[in-house]
C-alpha cells in the first residue's frame, strides 16, 4: 500500500490500490480492530474502524461489494 501516514485520510485515499490489496487490508484491519476491542486501547480501535470505513467505501465505489 502507498504511504498514507503523511496526512489524514480524506477523499479516496486508497483509489490507486489494487482491489486484492484492499480486500486483504480490510481483513487484517478487521482482525486488529477485534483484538483492540477486547484489549484496548479504545483510541486504536477507533482508528482502525476509520481505516476500515475508508477501505469499504473504496470497494463500494468500485462496485466490488
Amino acid at each position: 500500500m502507498t504511504d498514507q501516514t503523511a496526512e489524514p485520510l480524506s477523499g479516496r485515499p486508497f483509489r490507486d490500490e489494487p482491489t486484492e490489496v484492499l480486500e486483504t487490508a480490510l481483513t487484517l484491519v478487521g482482525a486488529d480492530a477485534q483484538h483492540y476491542a477486547r484489549t484496548g486501547p479504545k483510541k486504536q480501535e477507533d482508528a482502525l474502524h476509520t481505516i476500515a470505513d475508508h477501505l469499504l467505501t473504496e470497494l463500494q465505489h468500485r462496485g466490488d461489494l
